[in-house]
């Protein structure tokens, strides 16, 4: 297992897991859009091949994680765990006081994970995420990291 920086080149693979991992998976316009300077973008690679990822964000003194994603064929395994702890890390080596991130309030899974890994309910964003029944909120989730770094 291999995680490391993602690359342009790597767009075909990742939104073949976004689209069957989310039932609202990122357009290629936007994932695009988050190869700039200030992101910071790894994927999870066995054998050379991808089954996960993130996307982070960091500005001035707080990371901001974007999207996380594991192809749907290797939940359970611990990969979304592995990822998220190198994103805490990558925020902290960047000296971020803050680690935030937004999650569906439907998506208990996610929500445990970050709650495992000491993330806290900071607040919410109602009617924020479209769904099938119309709308949902988002719950806003923070990490504090200036006392571990």
């Amino acid at each position: 297992m291999q995680i490391r920086r993602l690359l342009v080149s790597d767009i075909p693979a990742l939104l073949a897991i976004e689209a069957v991992a989310n039932l609202y998976p990122w357009s290629e316009g936007v994932v695009n859009s988050c190869f700039g300077n200030q992101y910071f973008n790894y994927g999870l690679f066995v054998d050379a091949q991808l089954l996960g990822f993130y996307f982070g964000q960091f500005i001035t003194v707080e990371s901001q994680l974007f999207n996380i994603c594991v192809h749907s064929k290797h939940h359970g395994r611990g990969l979304g765990g592995t990822l998220l702890t190198h994103f805490i890390e990558q925020s902290a080596n960047r000296s971020a006081a803050e680690a935030w991130l937004e999650v569906r309030a439907s998506n208990a899974a996610a929500i445990h994970l970050y709650e495992k890994h000491g993330f806290i309910e900071a607040g919410r964003r109602r009617n924020y995420y479209s769904n099938a029944a119309g709308k949902e909120d988002a719950l806003m989730m923070c990490l504090p990291l200036s006392l571990t770094n």
